[in-house]
């Protein structure tokens, strides 16, 4: 470009020339070095520095278009990144060196697909990114991983994420040069697609679940006031200044229970809006604990019906069914989170087993490689676990 415009200005400048140098020949020649003359010849001089800058400005700008296009990632702070994605994830516990990215060219706003936001950090050395986008379809592959997975995916279900009850899928790529993990979930309420991917020489053991649970963000919730359980709905409250204030909540026929879930030395409070009158127990409960200096809600667990009822055992909950064996307790900053989570895929038609277990809250966790025998006697044994009595609201 500037050796094109070098060359029209050249053209421009022996035109000048020309025209000047006929006008010369019409004149005496003791006209030649009149002031007139000087100023005729100082004109061309002008244009071709004014057209020389005009070169210099169109080169920069031509250079900055060509440098968004190689790569159209531009660095924005975390307050925009929320003002861009309304309902986004956290740096988790632990997490340095983050940097948030938005991309515009990903977007397509007539389709109503919003930009992509990008966090990248590292935890425990190992490099992760995130990213987060509205409006994209549920099936989009967001990660940018262009590898084959050799596992998955494995469909789980997030602890505290829509209340506990926000599906993920869970994809690992294993190779010669080491692993990709990545985990995708998707919020049908708002419509927003997410996906954290890490990349590492070993991830044996490592259980890429636990951070997305880490990464959930309450303070990011845009609808504040939206209740996430019965008892939020009933009230029109989604905090509570004291325990008290939850149970004088209750309706007649709900109940409650103080229970104490490893991972943390406070009690936390069940309550349910179903108590089975026969034992007082419940298949279902919402889970409040003080969060700031308030009670808010930690997640929901379930079991199922009467036969499959909610359990508590050395602090541990045990909840699930005769397909499902879930165990949940509390994660080091106090949210909910599954310490096993089993199910032997006759829900999902696959008819495999698949899940994880845990031996504490630290993002540590073991695939779960048993069959029929082993899940059979994981039922077995929580079946011998007491039942949490609630108490029935008057």
């Amino acid at each position: 470009m500037k050796k094109r415009m070098v060359a029209i200005l050249t053209v421009l400048v022996l035109c000048c020339s020309a025209v000047s140098g006929c006008g010369n020949a019409a004149k005496p020649a003791a006209d030649a070095g009149s002031g007139e003359a000087v100023k005729e010849e100082a004109v061309p001089e002008k244009e071709e520095a004014v057209k020389e800058e005009a070169s210099e400005e169109t080169q920069e700008a031509e250079e900055e278009e060509y440098t968004r296009m190689a790569n159209p990632w531009v660095d924005i702070s975390a307050e925009e990144a929320h003002e861009i994605v309304p309902r986004l994830f956290k740096v988790p516990d632990g997490g340095e060196d983050p940097e948030w990215m938005k991309c515009e060219d990903l977007g397509d706003p007539e389709k109503g697909i919003g930009p992509m936001v990008q966090l990248s950090f590292m935890l425990d050395g190992m490099p992760f990114t995130a990213r987060a986008q509205t409006g994209a379809p549920e099936d989009t592959d967001i990660g940018g991983n262009y590898v084959e997975w050799t596992y998955g995916p494995e469909e789980v279900t997030l602890a505290n994420w829509g209340g506990g009850n926000m599906k993920g899928k869970m994809r690992r790529s294993r190779n010669d040069s080491g692993y990709v993990d990545e985990l995708t979930w998707y919020d049908v309420e708002i419509g927003i697609l997410y996906s954290l991917s890490v990349a590492a020489e070993d991830l044996d053991g490592f259980d890429i679940q636990a951070v997305v649970e880490q990464m959930y963000d309450s303070e990011s919730e845009p609808y504040e006031n939206v209740p996430e359980d019965f008892l939020q709905e009933q009230s029109g409250k989604t905090s509570f200044e004291t325990y008290d204030e939850v149970i004088a909540a209750l309706n007649k026929g709900q109940g409650y229970a103080y229970i104490k879930l490893a991972g943390s030395d406070e009690e936390v409070l069940a309550v349910t809006d179903l108590v089975f009158e026969a034992d007082h127990s419940a298949c279902e409960a919402s889970l409040y604990g003080k969060i700031d200096g308030k009670v808010k809600g930690l997640g929901v667990v379930n079991g199922n019906g009467s036969a499959y009822p909610l359990r508590l055992d050395e602090g541990i909950l045990y909840g699930g069914d005769n397909h499902s064996y879930f165990t949940y307790f509390l994660s080091p900053d106090g949210a909910l989170m599954y310490k096993d989570s089993i199910e032997d895929g006759v829900n999902y038609g696959s008819g495999e087993f698949s899940g994880f277990t845990r031996e504490d809250n630290s993002f540590d966790s073991a695939d779960f490689t048993g069959g029929q025998e082993e899940f059979d006697k994981l039922l077995a044994e929580r079946e011998k676990k007491p039942l949490i009595e609630f108490t029935v609201a008057e």
